[in-house]
């Protein structure tokens, strides 16, 4: 019956949004009512498992996508953005721009949620789009995928950590197994969906407010060492952190601060302000504004344009304010950027915090313990069995950190008895929990929004990749069983 339950819930949020009109934030608070509702939950456990979820989706993302936003406007406001574009497809050429994508999203996926590294790299991609005059799904599926990828089958990310810790597995052992389960099962999902016929009719346009229109004359592009500095910061940042909470014991000193410095928002804002002091001058022409103060209203309180507005005793006066002139214009235009970055944002944060709230009621309507003793009695192989539970968690309640989590302690009796090893049993259950993303996914919203499809075109595409994905990651799994074993 809970399942049943789900089911219509899914089904109600497509017919509000895709019948009716329904916008996405509206739909899914109705389709979490109607859960809690049909669950016997009480009004009040639903209104506070809604506003539980809204805060927990958002909690450090809302801070995640506004940097991130910032950050990729001012990228390619400045021209820093087409830099790097022009480099990368130089290096790699047109055709190859699907394996730039999925080499970059590789790197930094390893260290980054999904979530930080598509507000990081959705800039670059809408750039190569528009300098390469190539279709948008053809550019940021592979980047997607990759990133997916990366952060469902490899700790250090929370999820698969997290299991790690209930299975007592390696860290080390369990990231050394599954890389190449990561890398190879990308590969061949970015080399296939995006020339997948129905992939290939659905061809949605870059949000143009998410975009820069302005492009750059070669000499007015920034230094490429620049941009790929303002680009790697945050993933040496977190990186680092990664690293030394993994290797450094929990009373050493230096742990705290990059422990502080590799939280995403900071590495983010870090990023942020570097580009604003060294790429603000290059937006909207700024560095011109000094050249000519006067149209700031003239100097020296003389009119612009009158006679006598250049004289020697005024020289210091002017230098002054030619100097302030330049640096408000420089701060001033970024901020500007910053500005229009946010505005788009807004229905992508309500959106995806709704989605939260659609989670947070599936989870306190009981639905994951349902499942849980819905599963207990079946006698399959136990990697088998772990990425099963993992799945149907993932498709119930939305969130791959829940399915993780429960179907690992569904499963901890089988570790413990069975012989299979721990580190491959992380991989399976963490393989389970990519499957079938859809509308009870906070990502999925994240994906369809900054990719400007439809509900049902997200589904197409999102749901099927996210599924081939989870089926690729079990096959790696139980092939690398046959050479590991316990």
């Amino acid at each position: 019956m809970p399942l049943i339950i789900v089911a219509l819930a899914v089904v109600l949020l497509l017919v509000l949004m895709t019948k009716f009109r329904i916008n996405g934030f509206i739909a899914l608070f109705v389709a979490a009512l109607f859960v809690g509702l049909a669950r016997g939950l009480s009004l009040t456990k639903i209104y506070d498992a809604m506003v539980t979820g809204v805060g927990d989706q958002l909690d450090e993302l809302i801070l995640i996508l506004g940097f991130g936003a910032m950050l990729g406007k001012v990228l390619a406001d400045s021209g820093a953005a087409q830099r790097i574009t022009t480099s990368v497809v130089d290096v790699f050429g047109i055709g190859r721009v699907q394996l730039a994508m999925v080499l970059t999203s590789t790197c930094i996926g390893i260290t980054m949620f999904y979530e930080v590294g598509f507000v990081l790299l959705i800039p670059l991609v809408f750039t190569i789009v528009r300098e390469c005059r190539l279709p948008l799904l053809w550019v940021g599926l592979p980047m997607s995928m990759t990133l997916s990828t990366m952060h469902s089958f490899l700790p250090p990310h929370p999820g698969p950590a997290a299991v790690t810790g209930t299975f007592h597995a390696s860290q080390g052992l369990t990231l050394l197994y599954g890389l190449p389960i990561a890398i190879v099962s990308a590969s061949i999902i970015c080399y296939v969906w995006p020339r997948l016929a129905f992939v290939k009719r659905i061809n949605p346009r870059v949000p143009v407010s998410l975009i820069t229109n302005r492009v750059f004359a070669e000499d007015e592009l920034p230094r490429f060492g620049t941009c790929i500095v303002i680009v790697v910061i945050p993933i040496v940042l977190m990186g680092a952190s990664a690293v030394a909470e993994l290797s450094m014991s929990d009373g050493n000193t230096v742990l705290p601060y990059l422990e502080f410095f590799g939280k995403a928002p900071v590495a983010l804002l870090i990023a942020l302000l570097l580009a604003v002091i060294l790429l603000g001058s290059k937006i909207g022409g700024t560095e011109d504004a000094g050249d000519s103060p006067a149209e700031a209203g003239g100097t020296g309180g003389v009119p612009a344009g009158g006679e006598g507005t250049a004289t020697a005793t005024a020289t210091p006066a002017v230098s002054a304010t030619e100097t302030a002139v330049v640096e408000r214009g420089r701060f001033q235009a970024a901020m500007d950027s910053c500005a229009e970055a946010v505005k788009p944002m807004a229905m992508i944060i309500l959106v995806i915090g709704a989605g939260g709230a659609f989670k947070e009621v599936l989870v306190k309507s009981g639905i994951a313990d349902y499942i849980a003793d819905f599963t207990k009695g079946w006698h399959v192989s136990a990697l088998i069995l772990a990425w099963a539970i993992a799945v149907l968690l993932r498709i119930a309640v939305g969130s791959a950190s829940v399915a993780v989590v429960t179907a690992a302690g569904i499963v901890l009796p089988l570790v413990q008895g069975s012989g299979t090893s721990p580190e491959l049993m992380v991989l399976a259950v963490t393989c389970g929990s990519i499957a079938a993303s859809h509308v009870n996914d906070p990502g999925f919203w994240l994906f369809k929004q900054y990719l400007n499809l439809s509900v049902m075109d997200a589904i197409k595409i999102r749901t099927t990749y996210t599924t081939a994905l989870a089926v690729l990651g079990l096959g790696g799994v139980l092939l690398m069983n046959t050479f590991v074993g316990a």
